[in-house]
């Protein structure tokens, strides 16, 4: 039975004269929705009505979870897909898809603390009416559910970044009940690793396909994520090859790329939030959690950082570049030279605001020399 496929591009509405949600779901899923791995989640979750999700259904939909990665990928589906909340009257499409979420916060939380917050994002957008403002709020409630040191920086990111006053109400609440319950401040949040999905320092991952044929996953700097297929040669091709049969490693190359857009999708708000905070970093937790991580690290290039070793009385700016000669990273300054960054240094983003017109515009031609675009603008950055 084919399984069904994320699709990570712009949530497309379904589009019924009248809410079915069979229909719906089928739209969505194709014939994965009536995989008994699928089916039976989907029909779990059609059994919760409250906008909370009690203990004894959360038992049972994280015991139908356990590996089922089906159902799982079956529930980011439908979550990014946004099932349409147009219709005013008594249907139960809004009970739904907040099960949906909360069967989502019992997931892996590596995987299901980006995706609440790309949820409460994606549905809490002004305009958008009730409905929608009440996925957003279950996404927030759910990721205190979830708690722990990934849970905690998402909440911060939320309260702090927002669009909606109510969805930045719910994440102070819970951001505040989740640090009480560990007995930390706000002070306490903890910086966590981002999964690496095994890419290497430049973003990339090669997976073996039968046949001498690859599958090349790359990050880009800016955030994008591609995937494309390489010949025995080594000669990138348009599409598949007919003569690829390695099912399983095309799967899973599907998934690797799904999961990494949602991951670096929350990565580029925890960067932004950073320098919003003006939070500076120590070096050890620079390199460990940022620069040191493939998929945050590589983020982490294409923007302008800058270092103090006397407790911020002077700072210098500059680009993170990789020396393969010395093996070992270094700060690139304005005036193209690279130096060592000592560990003695405390890091942090350059809030634009810092930045003079003469400034930008010559670290945007350090940028474009070294053909980098940046995961959100620093000023007027590329």
């Amino acid at each position: 039975m084919p399984r069904p496929r994320v699709r990570d591009a712009i949530p497309q509405s379904v589009v019924t004269e009248s809410w079915d949600q069979d229909e719906a779901l089928r739209h969505v899923l194709g014939h994965a929705v009536e995989a008994p791995a699928v089916k039976q989640v989907l029909d779990l979750c059609d059994t919760l009505r409250s906008p909370n999700a009690p203990a004894p259904w959360r038992e049972q939909m994280a015991a139908l979870l356990a590996g089922n990665a089906a159902g799982i990928d079956a529930l980011r589906t439908i979550a990014l897909r946004e099932t349409p909340f147009d219709d005013a009257g008594g249907d139960h499409r809004v009970p739904f898809v907040r099960a949906v979420v909360w069967a989502i916060s019992l997931t892996e939380p590596g995987d299901a603390v980006p995706l609440l917050i790309r949820i409460a994002d994606l549905y809490g957008k002004p305009g958008r009416g009730r409905d929608y403002r009440s996925v957003a709020l279950t996404a927030v409630k759910a990721l205190g559910c979830v708690g722990g040191e990934r849970a905690l920086p998402a909440l911060r990111q939320l309260k702090a970044e927002a669009k909606l006053s109510a969805v930045r109400r719910a994440a102070s609440r819970e951001l505040d009940w989740t640090l009480s319950e560990a007995h930390l401040s706000r002070v306490d949040v903890p910086e966590w690793q981002a999964e690496t999905f095994e890419l290497d320092r430049d973003g990339r991952r090669v997976i073996a396909l039968d046949h001498g044929y690859t599958v090349m996953i790359q990050l880009d700097a800016d955030g994008t994520v591609t995937s494309f297929y390489r010949s025995p040669a080594g000669l990138r091709m348009a599409g598949k090859p007919r003569s690829v049969h390695a099912v399983d490693s095309v799967r899973e190359a599907s998934e690797i790329v799904a999961n990494l857009r949602t991951v670096v999708y929350a990565e580029r708000f925890r960067l932004k939030q950073l320098m919003q905070d003006q939070r500076a970093l120590t070096y050890e937790d620079w390199m460990e959690f940022y620069l040191g991580n493939p998929v945050t690290g590589r983020l982490c290039r294409a923007l302008v950082w800058e270092s103090s070793v006397d407790g911020g009385e002077h700072w210098q700016r500059f680009l993170p570049v990789w020396s393969a000669r010395r093996e070992a990273w270094q700060r690139l300054g304005e005036d193209g030279v690279s130096r060592d960054i000592s560990a003695e240094s405390r890091v942090r983003v350059v809030d634009p605001k810092h930045l003079t017109a003469a400034e930008t515009r010559a670290w945007a031609t350090r940028l474009r020399k070294l053909r980098l675009t940046q995961p959100f603008k620093q000023s007027n950055l590329p």
